[in-house]
């Protein structure tokens, strides 16, 4: 696994156990006097929605290209005075890619909610009964699907449903939308109950220029994080504005197995939170807000759930 550089800022929004931090830079993370609205960087009272329900995130980094020399050219040979039988020559066989389908494998989902219909019951904040449009992120269901905005720019932030697990496998399919560069979307999960006061978790996510990130969250005040698969080009990753991938996180116990598209593409082994929340993730890396769309939310139970 390797690491990634902490965030320069932070913000947390646990409005339903919502939280928004600020991208971390090169430098190491600086600590947060407090959690103020006054500060640069702000962190709001958490606040939560339902009961929790989690699950994890990960990240891609392209790896420097690594040079091939030439071979070297040959010593001219004497010419051979009868020829020889010329031979076709092989072609290669390439093993086919097997893709994951959680239908086959586990067969119909504890849960399923292809967005047909608007479910504001699963992501509305428990106090006010509504979804959240605040300074940092905004949720809306519009056209069958639902929206997610992260309004900060250069801020990751997070919304958690009331779905809580402990084993299972997680997938959500996403629409980019008008997504640039470094704009990321993806799956937070073993979150802190509702109203924790604390924020933490699992996040799993693929940025526009299709890298995956993964990194267990452990506070934001100050802002902790633990890289577990550093930002890294992936080609099971779609890239671009406008396209569509699948999420998909297989979490038992300590392991959590990665797909992008059915293909597996990454695992990861950590023991630090063992249950918790789901909900979404992203980060607007510039110019602007950024806004995708998840088209499918849904998850299998795999043993006992607690």
């Amino acid at each position: 696994m390797k690491r990634i550089p902490s965030f320069l800022s932070i913000l947390i929004l646990l409005t339903l156990g919502a939280c928004n931090l600020q991208i971390p830079g090169v430098e190491a993370p600086t600590a947060i006097a407090s959690i103020t609205e006054t500060l640069a960087v702000a962190v709001a009272a958490p606040t939560n929605t339902f009961a929790p329900t989690p699950l994890p995130t990960f990240i891609d980094t392209a790896l420097p290209p690594t040079a091939t020399p030439f071979p070297a050219t040959p010593a001219p040979q004497s010419a051979v005075s009868e020829p020889t039988a010329t031979q076709p020559a092989p072609t290669a066989t390439l093993a086919p890619v097997t893709t994951f389908d959680p239908f086959t494998a586990y067969g119909e989902p504890k849960y399923e909610n292809k967005m047909q219909f608007a479910n504001y019951g699963e992501w509305v904040q428990a106090e006010t009964k509504t979804l959240p449009n605040n300074r940092n992120i905004r949720l809306q269901f519009k056209d069958g699907d639902l929206y997610v905005t992260g309004k900060r720019l250069d801020f990751n932030t997070w919304w958690f449903s009331y779905h809580t697990l402990r084993d299972g496998y997680i997938e959500m399919t996403f629409d980019t939308e008008n997504c640039s560069h470094e704009d990321a979307y993806g799956i937070i999960f073993r979150g802190p109950p509702h109203l924790a006061g604390v924020s933490y978790g699992y996040v799993v996510s693929f940025t526009c220029n299709g890298k995956l990130w993964v990194f267990r969250l452990d506070g934001v005040n100050p802002w902790e994080v633990k890289i577990l698969v550093d930002e890294e080009k992936n080609s099971a990753i779609n890239t671009g504005p406008n396209i569509q991938n699948v999420i998909g996180v297989r979490a038992e116990g300590d392991r959590f197995v990665i797909f992008a598209n059915g293909i597996q593409i990454a695992e990861v082994d950590d023991d630090h939170f063992e249950q918790g929340r789901v909900g979404v993730f992203v980060r607007a890396a510039g110019p602007n807000a950024y806004t995708y769309r998840v088209t499918n939310f849904a998850y299998w139970i795999l043993g006992e759930d607690e």
